[in-house]
């Protein structure tokens, strides 16, 4: 049982300490932060947690937005020419 608490407070202590990457599943950051209070012991108002949407979402840097609109481009051609991919990581 205690590995089980274990497992639960470190999954949760994971979503808290990055909540921009759960920004899109408000319920699993509410959720974690509601396992985190009651491992502590303490009680969890939801109505007080403030809302995901206020955190700040990283931007890509521009190479990184140039790499998916260049790699997007070319599976659209490759779909649109019919091209076989002999590999499946290919573009």
């Amino acid at each position: 049982m205690r590995d089980f608490k274990t497992t639960v407070l470190r999954d949760a202590r994971r979503i808290v300490g990055s909540p921009e990457d759960f920004v899109d599943d408000p319920a699993q950051f509410a959720a974690a932060w509601a396992a985190m209070k009651a491992g502590r012991g303490q009680g969890f108002n939801p109505a007080r947690l403030s809302p995901q949407h206020l955190v700040d979402r990283p931007e890509p840097e521009p190479i990184e937005q140039t790499l998916l609109r260049t790699g997007q481009k070319i599976r659209d051609v490759i779909q649109e020419k019919n091209i076989p991919v002999r590999r499946r990581h290919v573009a």
